[in-house]
């Protein structure tokens, strides 16, 4: 697999209580030394967009050059609301558009390329999203037609769920084969932390 293609945006969606954090922002979490924002940035750096959705600590490390933050209209209504805003800045020759949880540590280059080919074999109109180990579609991890997610944006009301987004589009579903730590992995409660934080130390 190689690049990502020059018409691929992403969103990534921060931000949230994080209660089982204290409140400290998951995104903001370190693992092998790095906040898991930043690893799933560099995931995406060959993106024509890079856009990160939702409110981050005063003291958050600066973003890479050429990706840009925004706070979701109105703030703090939700995934589908902050997806619907982060479309907003992506170009309009963007094609396909990734919608991720900015809690995913082992988001890589090739995750994205293999759902970007996933969704292109599938035809344009087409998604790809990963599933876990137990067969759910992990949403929040997934590749989207830009045009059909820009419709389907356009309707969401405040406080509705992301899968509102993705109605009426074909949904091709992705499991990860490699050996390494999965791209739809997220770090929802310290345990989780704890285990990106082990596999990251044994892939050293």
């Amino acid at each position: 697999m190689g690049e990502l293609p020059s018409d691929f945006a992403a969103i990534l969606l921060v931000g949230g209580k994080a209660r089982r954090f204290a409140g400290c922002a998951k995104s903001e979490l370190s693992v092998a030394g790095t906040t898991i924002l930043e690893r799933a940035l560099a995931a995406c750096a060959g993106a024509a967009a890079r856009v990160v959705v939702g409110t981050r600590p005063a003291d958050a490390a600066p973003l890479p050059e050429g990706a840009v933050q925004v706070l979701e209209d109105p703030p703090g209504s939700g995934p589908a609301r902050s997806v619907r805003t982060g479309l907003e800045l992506v170009p309009e020759d963007c094609t396909r558009v990734a919608v991720l949880a900015g809690d995913l540590p082992f988001l890589s280059p090739e995750a994205l390329r293999l759902l970007v080919d996933t969704a292109d074999a599938a035809g344009p109109e087409a998604g790809a999203v990963f599933c876990d180990n137990a067969g759910r579609r992990q949403w929040l991890c997934g590749v989207w037609p830009t045009d059909r997610l820009r419709r389907n944006a356009a309707e969401v009301e405040p406080g509705a769920p992301a899968r509102l987004l993705f109605t009426g589009i074909e949904v091709e579903t992705v499991t990860w084969e490699d050996a390494s730590p999965p791209p739809w992995f997220d770090c929802d409660t310290p345990e989780d932390l704890d285990q990106a934080r082990t596999w990251a130390a044994e892939l050293k």
